[in-house]
């Protein structure tokens, strides 16, 4: 087995969702300075990069990422599909139905779309204009697919500027606002150099803070 990190590591120059806050270093010790240790303030917005939706984000009434048991962040049938879309288009049901016997043997859906190229090239269009997942996917996945505990995908959040329509209702009805279960959300993922029939488990390590609702996670993937 071999090991690869499916979450980008956290950079002050990465794109963030348009108004957000993102990241920011203060450096408190230097060595280059005189110091005898080197340390920093991390000033970090908890939905930034590679991160973790657990269900507080939008439903008042769900758990937040320390809450959620151990099991929510191990996944033992991930499943990767490749559904390439362009700028400003939305995952759908229909996208998702030629798959679905898949999916409801899966614990974690990974969608590899190609936008994680445009992050690289067009970080900009990347963030205002990236993918989304619709609020009927939102609803067919919570309907369809009972074991899943996650889904993760290669572009900036779940919601996109370019359909605000969808993006706060689709987030709700994931993080089980409107039903029993839920499905968690893991947004800004790294996943162009993963190849599905190689992938065998996967590991999402939460940064774990008392009282905030969701956090920034490390994904790594145990390749076969």
């Amino acid at each position: 087995m071999t090991y690869q990190y499916l979450s980008y590591p956290l950079d002050v120059n990465d794109p963030g969702f348009p108004s957000e806050p993102t990241l920011s270093l203060e450096t408190c010790t230097s060595t280059d300075k005189g110091d005898v240790y080197n340390s920093s303030k991390i000033h970090l917005f908890n939905h930034f990069g590679s991160h973790f939706d657990a269900p507080r984000h939008f439903n008042p009434n769900g758990v937040t990422i320390t809450e959620l048991p151990l099991s929510q962040f191990i996944y033992e049938k991930p499943l990767l599909l490749d559904i390439p879309k362009q700028s400003g288009q939305m995952i759908e049901p229909e996208d998702l139905q030629p798959h679905l016997a898949a999916i409801q043997q899966a614990d974690l859906l990974l969608i590899r779309t190609g936008f994680e190229q445009l992050r690289k090239e067009n970080p900009s269009e990347y963030a205002h204009n990236g993918g989304a997942v619709s609020i009927q996917c939102a609803e067919f996945l919570i309907k369809n697919a009972a074991n899943l505990k996650a889904i993760g995908f290669d572009f900036i959040s779940l919601a996109s500027p370019a359909h605000p329509d969808h993006g706060v209702k689709a987030h709700q009805v994931m993080l089980g606002m409107y039903s029993s279960n839920f499905i968690c959300i893991i947004e800004d993922l790294m996943l162009s150099e993963v190849k599905a029939e190689q992938l065998k488990k996967v590991f999402a390590l939460p940064l774990r803070v008392k009282g905030v609702d969701s956090s920034q996670v490390t994904v790594l993937a145990e390749i076969q």
